[in-house]
């Protein structure tokens, strides 16, 4: 997930589709506010906030959440004030009073008194005017502005937890892996065979780019098979027969010393 803090009160947030798949999620929960997505807004309520400097007591942080086309979902975070609540309230009530000086009984009866292009003519207006009036109400201040002084960019993977699940054919290769990544934080592993292989699944803890990149590519050296956060490992753990229950990491690396 990369946010880009915009200014002092705007923060944007560019997900990709494959980052939210590797948490089990996909761009249109997380658009629509899926039930599922309750820890993933929570997580980012909490980076944005760190960012903004948001104070929950006297603020309120306000999100639009839009799925781009390639997948990916971009979420603008403002945080705003009583003083913003004021004149967001403001320009509520003049768009609102806008909106029905255009809208009144005479108009609609103008409109409905016309015919042919003209009714057409007259209807796209007043829909036009109505557009802007309530377009106006999410302008702050104009649209959002990038301060380059205040801005700044960082990275914030989006678990620091990730399930993976490799596959080997034999002991000897999952011990090799084992022996690898023995040193990463590595909280919990276990060992499964399944129709004559074997499956190491294991959670690795951080979010430590370097370390996780460790784990990644010893599970592409070394194993025939890596996924991570894969629905996979739910059919292995159900129907594969268990051979390490806990610690298999450091099980399998003790093997043949």
């Amino acid at each position: 997930m990369i946010i880009v803090k915009m200014n002092a009160t705007t923060v944007e947030c560019s997900i990709a589709a494959s980052e939210l798949h590797e948490i089990g999620l996909t761009p249109e929960a997380v658009v629509n506010g899926a039930e599922n997505t309750t820890s993933f807004f929570a997580q980012l309520n909490k980076e944005v906030g760190a960012q903004l400097d948001y104070d929950p007591e006297t603020e309120v942080m306000m999100m639009s959440k839009n799925m781009m086309m390639d997948g990916s979902v971009r979420i603008f975070a403002v945080k705003m004030s009583n003083d913003d609540i004021q004149k967001a309230a403001d320009r509520m009530r003049c768009a609102a009073e806008s909106i029905l000086r255009t809208l009144t009984q005479e108009r609609v009866d103008e409109i409905k008194s016309k015919t042919g292009r003209d009714k057409g003519i007259a209807l796209n207006e007043v829909i036009t005017n109505v557009s802007d009036s309530i377009n106006r109400i999410y302008a702050k201040d104009g649209d959002i502005q990038f301060n380059p002084e205040e801005a700044s960019l960082s990275y914030q993977p989006l678990t620091e937890y990730a399930g993976y699940m490799m596959e080997f054919d034999n002991l000897d290769e999952a011990a090799r892996f084992a022996r690898v990544v023995r040193s990463l934080p590595i909280v919990d592993s276990t060992l499964y065979k399944h129709n004559g292989r074997f499956y190491l699944i294991a959670g690795l803890l951080t979010s430590d780019e370097s370390i996780i990149y460790d784990m990644r590519r010893a599970g592409v050296e070394y194993s025939q098979l890596l996924t991570v956060n894969a629905p996979e490992s739910l059919f292995i753990r159900e129907h594969g027969d268990c051979i390490m229950k806990e610690d298999a990491i450091i099980h399998l690396a003790d093997l043949g010393k």
